[in-house]
C-alpha cells in the first residue's frame, strides 16, 4: 500500500444547514443504506489532496505581525478580528510570507487597535480588510471565468481565502515581471485548499484504486457547525496519512456550481460527508448490537461526530481488506 508524501490538514470548512423535519432524514435514510457504485468507480471520479499546517499561525495584535522587508515591491495590510473565521487567510498569508521573503510585505493588524485604526483611516477601510498594494477588490479568473472580489469581512462571502494567492500571484508578476513559480503557486494553492480557503472548483486529485471514497460537501466558512466538519476533516487528514492511495477524499464546496451539482446527484437535502456513496453507515457496536451513523445534515442537531467519520472509514478498510 503506498503511502501519501504529503501531509493532510484541517480544511476549515462550515456547513449551513437547511431545515427538513425527520422524515426527510428517514427517507434518505431508506435510499442511502445500499450503493451499487463500487469505492474503486467511485474512486476514479474523486479524490483530494491537501496539505500540511502551519504550525505558527499569526494572530492579530495590538502592535501587528510584520513579515518581509519594507522595500517589497508587493505589500499586503491585513486589518483582522482574533476569530477562527479569519484563521484560512492567516494561515495563507503565512504560507506566502515563507514562500516569498524577499518581495512581498506582510503587516497584520488586530481590528480594533490603535494601530489598526489608524491603518484603516489611512485606507477607508470600515470593516475587516485585506489590502495588496493599496487596493482590496479585484478581478481574476477562475476556470477561465473573471470574477469580481472584494477582500472584506470573513471569507465566504466576498471572496475565497484562496483569491489571496492569486492576487499575490499576479501583483508579483505586474512588480517584478514574474510572480510565484510553478511549485510554489502549486504548493500554496493545495495549502490553501487544506487550510478552508477554498476557491471557485472542486479540490480533488485522483487514487483510482481507492478502497474507500469520502466526498466531503461544504458550504459556507460561517454556520454553527463548522467545529464539527472541521474536526471531521482533520480526522480525515489523519487517516489519509495512514492509508495513502487506498483513500480518496474529495471536497465539493457547496456554494460553487459543482457542490450544487454534486449535492443534486446524490439527492442530498444539504451539506453532508458521503463515505463510498452513502449517508447512512451500519457499524458493530458493542455486544454485538449494530449501530446506525447518518452522515448527512439537514438542520437541528449533527447525527454523527469526528470519531465517527473515523470509525466508519476504519470499518469499510477492514471490510475491504477481506475481499
Amino acid at each position: 500500500m503506498k503511502r501519501s508524501s504529503i501531509g493532510f490538514i484541517v480544511f476549515l470548512v462550515v456547513a449551513v444547514g437547511i431545515i427538513y423535519g425527520l422524515s426527510k432524514l428517514t427517507s434518505r435514510k431508506e435510499g442511502s443504506e445500499t450503493s451499487s457504485t463500487t469505492p474503486s468507480q467511485l474512486a476514479k471520479a474523486t479524490a483530494t489532496k491537501v496539505t500540511e499546517q502551519s504550525s505558527d499561525v499569526p494572530v492579530p495584535s495590538e502592535k501587528g505581525t510584520i513579515y518581509g522587508p519594507e522595500d517589497a515591491k508587493v505589500k499586503v495590510v491585513a486589518i483582522l478580528p482574533p476569530s477562527s473565521c479569519q484563521m484560512p487567510n492567516l494561515r495563507i498569508l503565512r504560507e506566502i510570507a515563507k514562500a516569498e521573503p524577499k518581495r512581498v510585505r506582510i503587516e497584520i493588524y488586530g481590528m480594533g487597535s490603535p494601530k489598526a485604526q489608524e491603518v484603516a483611516k489611512q485606507y477607508g477601510a470600515t470593516c475587516a480588510s485585506i489590502f495588496i498594494n493599496g487596493k482590496n477588490e479585484f478581478t481574476i479568473k477562475t476556470d477561465g471565468k473573471a470574477r469580481s472580489i472584494a477582500f472584506k469581512q470573513s471569507p465566504g462571502g466576498y471572496y475565497q481565502s484562496t483569491d489571496l494567492i492569486e492576487v499575490i500571484h499576479e501583483e508579483l508578476r505586474k512588480a517584478y515581471g514574474k510572480g510565484f513559480s510553478e511549485e510554489t503557486l502549486k504548493e500554496l494553492r493545495g495549502k490553501g485548499r487544506g487550510f478552508g480557503g477554498h476557491g471557485g472548483g472542486v479540490s480533488e486529485s485522483l487514487s483510482p484504486k481507492a478502497k474507500v471514497v469520502v466526498e466531503v460537501l461544504t458550504p459556507s466558512q460561517r454556520a454553527p457547525i463548522y467545529p464539527l466538519f472541521s474536526s471531521a476533516v482533520e480526522r480525515l487528514g489523519q487517516l489519509k496519512e495512514k492509508y495513502g492511495d487506498d483513500l480518496s477524499i474529495v471536497v465539493y464546496p457547496l456554494m460553487t456550481e459543482e457542490g450544487q451539482q454534486r449535492m443534486k446527484e446524490l439527492k442530498l437535502n444539504g451539506p453532508a460527508i458521503v463515505i463510498n456513496g452513502k449517508t447512512v453507515h451500519e457499524l458493530q457496536g458493542q455486544g454485538g448490537k449494530k449501530r446506525t451513523i447518518i452522515t448527512g445534515y439537514s438542520g437541528g442537531n449533527p447525527l454523527f461526530s469526528a470519531s465517527d467519520i473515523e470509525e466508519i472509514v476504519k470499518a469499510y478498510m477492514q471490510q475491504a481488506a477481506k475481499r
